[in-house]
């Protein structure tokens, strides 16, 4: 709606936020390991996932800037490594402390390689 065309008084109708990823996120609920550098390795189950970053939950304690490296399979609908095992270097991005007992870990793929069929 155009200014000209809202009611006396009334204001525009504001446009939605764009979306500020660069790359096309898949909402993708599968499971993936975790190792946390010296400290702990996880079994987790990603929340969703893009060529360039992805989003779990663990009860392991994170912190932002911790570097990661991940193992999963891509999901088919990602161009790059779709369908295949690969070896994810991350580094956390973002922490939520939202749900007791779990932590959310945004982490943005620094680089990643797709592993050999057996």
């Amino acid at each position: 709606m155009l200014a000209a065309d809202s009611p006396e008084g009334s204001q525009p109708m504001s446009k939605p936020n764009p979306e500020k990823r660069a790359a096309r996120r898949v909402q993708w609920k599968l499971p993936a390991s975790v190792n946390f550098g010296d400290t702990a390795r996880a079994q987790v189950e990603l929340k969703d996932i893009s060529s360039r970053g992805l989003f779990f939950f663990t009860p392991e304690k994170v912190e932002q800037s911790s570097k990661l490296e991940i193992v999963l399979m891509m999901p088919p609908e990602l161009e790059q490594f779709g369908g295949q095992w690969v070896c994810c270097q991350a580094t956390v991005v973002r922490v939520e402390k939202d749900t007791p007992g779990k932590v959310g870990v945004a982490a943005v793929i620094d680089r990643c390689e797709a592993l050999p069929q057996i």
